[in-house]
C-alpha cells in the first residue's frame, strides 16, 4: 500500500482560505479571537456586578441576576469548547506527515 504525501496544492489552499477570510472581513484571526474573549470577559464582569448589586439591595429582580449569570456561564462554556476544538485541530495538523 502506497502512502502519498499531502499535496502542496491542498496545503496552499488552506492558507488561501485564511487569507481570503482576512481580506473579505478586514479582520484577522487574532483580532477575532481577542474580540470574542473580550466579549466573554465583559459578560463575566456584568454578571459579577449584578450579583454585587443584588447583594447590596440595589437590584430587586432575581431574574435579571440569573439571566446575567446564565449568559456569562453559557458564553464561557462556548469559549472553552471552541478553545478545545482549536487545540484538537492544531494537534491533528501537527501529527500530519508532510
Amino acid at each position: 500500500m502506497d502512502i502519498n504525501p499531502i499535496n502542496p496544492a491542498v496545503t496552499g489552499k488552506i492558507g488561501q482560505i485564511v487569507e481570503n477570510f482576512e481580506q473579505k472581513s478586514g479582520v484577522g484571526f487574532k483580532e477575532t479571537v481577542n474580540k470574542f474573549i473580550g466579549d466573554v470577559n465583559d459578560l463575566q464582569l456584568k454578571a459579577g456586578e449584578s450579583i454585587e448589586n443584588f447583594a447590596g439591595g440595589e437590584v430587586d429582580s432575581v431574574h435579571e441576576v440569573m439571566i446575567a449569570m446564565t449568559k456569562a456561564e453559557v458564553s464561557f462554556k462556548f469559549m472553552m469548547e471552541t478553545r478545545n476544538k482549536l487545540i484538537d485541530a492544531y494537534k491533528e495538523i501537527m501529527q500530519m506527515q508532510v
